[in-house]
């Protein structure tokens, strides 16, 4: 049977051609959910921090860190000293050093050991007082660290418990710690600190120390840090809520010359002092010298001399004018 044939006008034109096919309504998008805004947002953030490129700031505690390297506080001292260190592999090493004749110490023995790997670091020390020191580091990736101390002295109230966690963002740091911390009790000393790039040479950053010595007393303390890097300086400026003000620079004069200044105001409980400290470090072809003075009128000094590759002689001079008194010492470093 033959098909039936289009249906036309007598001009020869369809009448339902000429009738729009029903057009289907426009299907609304179910609204994103809290999460997903949240997710997009954040997006937007990263992106927008990428694009600004902003470099990682270091830590809140290492701030004056370059200026601290110029000082003598770690390497100044009395009498005589013995440092033998040892190398067994790649990644573990021991230390005997031997300390006497110092102003109101004792003579002295620490043995140390210090294990070095990929993730891990691991260092102890005991001395001739029974006094222990352990320390611990593990990197569970590059920029996520954890890290434990702990002190057991023979002296009462002296031992200390120390868990922290450092995290390095890609224009940020943040850190924690825990010194003493008791979970029965909620007592302990926690601190907390942040700190952020904002421009290719401006960091800012925060710091809070909650103080807990006993259930019944506790202690909130904020300090407020701002940093800028120059090319070859560092500049920055600290302010601690209990009265303190602290402002630092530091100059890399050249590859072996560097200078640094702090100065430390104190304003707390009426109190109206100020100390200035500078410092220079230089570094020669077999010898490095230090030498510091502030406004108290302490001098202070320390060579060190390479005799061979691995053994070092070192005279550390520190004469303080405002207290009329003086020390002097000598030491030895070797590397077997």
């Amino acid at each position: 049977m033959a098909a039936p044939s289009p249906l036309k006008t007598p001009l020869g034109f369809s009448p339902l051609s000429s009738i729009p096919a029903p057009v289907a309504a426009p299907v609304e998008a179910a609204p994103a959910g809290l999460l997903d805004q949240v997710k997009g947002a954040f997006a937007r953030v990263n992106k927008f921090r990428d694009d600004l490129n902003l470099p990682n700031p270091g830590t809140y505690e290492g701030v004056n860190r370059e200026v601290k390297h110029t000082f003598l506080t770690n390497h100044v001292f009395d009498g005589a000293r013995c440092d033998i260190t040892k190398v067994l592999t790649p990644n573990f090493q021991v230390t005997h050093s031997f300390a006497m004749g110092a102003a109101g110490s004792p003579s002295s023995y620490n043995f140390g050991t210090a294990f070095i790997g990929q993730q891990s670091f691991l260092s102890g020390n005991l001395d001739t007082d029974g006094n222990v020191q352990a320390r611990a580091n593990y990197a569970w990736s590059g920029t996520n660290v954890s890290k434990a101390q702990a002190q057991l002295s023979t002296t009462p109230g002296h031992s200390m418990l120390q868990v922290e966690q450092d995290y390095n963002g890609k224009d940020f740091n943040i850190n924690l710690k825990g010194v003493n911390p008791s979970p029965v009790e909620g007592t302990g000393i926690f601190i907390g600190s942040y700190l952020q790039a904002v421009t290719q040479n401006v960091s800012l950053g925060a710091e809070a120390v909650y103080q807990r010595p006993t259930p019944g007393q506790e202690e909130t303390i904020w300090s407020y840090v701002a940093k800028y890097t120059g090319e070859d300086y560092i500049a920055t400026a600290q302010y601690q809520g209990f009265g303190a003000l602290q402002a630092a620079y530091y100059l890399r004069y050249s590859e072996k010359v560097d200078f640094g200044t702090e100065i430390q105001l104190v304003t707390a409980g009426g109190r109206r002092e100020a100390v200035a400290t500078v410092g220079g470090k230089f570094e020669f072809r077999r010898s490095t010298f230090r030498g510091q003075v502030d406004t108290t009128g302490k001098v202070s000094a320390v060579l060190e001399e390479k005799i061979v590759p691995g053994f070092s002689f070192l005279v550390s001079g520190e004469m303080d004018h405002g207290k009329g008194q003086s020390r002097f010492g000598v030491g030895m470093m070797w590397e077997v």
